[in-house]
């Protein structure tokens, strides 16, 4: 997200957009299951600022997103009750990824090109692929997970970046399930915070967004409980999310599939650098969500701003 912000900002034979996978939006993941498909990636995003608020109405009229009403729930004491959340929410339509897509429609990608070490050359930057490809630039803007980051500018001093703003793992499990989620006064929801759940973050029924008919359910673990399990085999982790749900909703649940991400989340969302950008060298700029507090929408204006140096 911060990397196409970034791009749409600039004109576009100023630059080159590097992406190691085959298409654009990175956490705004969707994956192919059978003849269905399921968000494992970002579940919703919010809006709160007009920018960020103008590029998500052409998303809206364009076809790419959708509003998300869910009934809400939360947990306490890891009993699923009723939530009062409101909150305008957007999700990609038909998935996640078609946020990705529209916002990279007038942007140049060099997809499934991974970028391995960024030197500095004299007045210029050197980026060298795992391939051994070499590229020169005035100027770079790297807007990976901080981890990644600091392994492409290692020849950097990014050590304070790399203490401070640390991100932390999720596991995500589809699953399968023909019945409602319900509170345990038998209130239908659609979606639900994890609260004070031991194994929960965040649930979602796939069929509850628009557009969408299937039975499939998208869990996302806790970072705590992620952080234990997180070399376990997916398909071990997919049984226990299976069993977890069946178990706290009373309902029958297949195990489908289950994704890591290394990087989900900030560690301390509260924590951000001033735009939620950090210049590392002359020339030589950071952005992401990391540095934002998190959120969809703290990615693309980090992007944003980004660009405003680099231009």
């Amino acid at each position: 997200m911060a990397g196409l912000a970034a791009a749409r900002q600039l004109p576009p034979s100023s630059y080159q957009i590097f992406e190691k996978s085959r298409g654009p939006g990175g956490r705004l993941a969707s994956k192919r299951i059978e003849q269905q498909r399921a968000d494992i990636g970002a579940q919703f995003f919010t809006v709160r600022d007009q920018r960020f608020e103008a590029v998500v109405e052409l998303a809206h009229s364009a076809g790419a997103i959708q509003s998300w009403e869910p009934r809400m729930g939360t947990f306490r004491s890891s009993i699923p009750v009723d939530s009062p959340d409101t909150q305008q929410r957007y999700v990609g339509a038909p998935y996640m990824n078609a946020l990705g897509r529209f916002l990279s429609q007038s942007v140049t990608i060099e997809s499934e090109t991974r970028i391995d070490t960024i030197q500095r050359d004299g007045p210029f930057f050197v980026l060298k692929t795992t391939t051994g490809a070499e590229y020169s630039a005035e100027q770079v803007l790297v807007t990976t997970p901080v981890d990644q980051m600091a392994d492409l500018l290692a020849h950097f001093a990014v050590a304070p970046i790399v203490t401070q703003f640390t991100m932390e793992p999720t596991w995500t499990s589809v699953v399968s399930s023909k019945y409602q989620l319900t509170t345990s006064t038998h209130e239908p929801i659609d979606a639900c915070f994890g609260g004070d759940h031991d194994v929960f973050d965040f649930i979602s029924v796939e069929r509850s967004k628009p557009g969408r008919d299937s039975d499939l359910i998208v869990v996302q673990a806790s970072t705590e409980w992620s952080k234990v399990h997180l070399e376990h085999d997916p398909d071990w982790i997919t049984q226990q999310i299976a069993t977890e749900l069946s178990d706290t909703f009373d309902i029958q649940v297949e195990p489908v599939l289950s994704h890591r991400w290394r990087y989900a989340r900030p560690t301390d969302p509260k924590m951000t650098t001033q735009k939620g950008i950090y210049q590392v060298d002359a020339g030589l700029w950071i952005a992401g969500d990391y540095l934002a507090g998190g959120r969809v929408e703290g990615a693309y204006l980090a992007g944003f701003e980004a660009a405003e140096r680099l231009a």
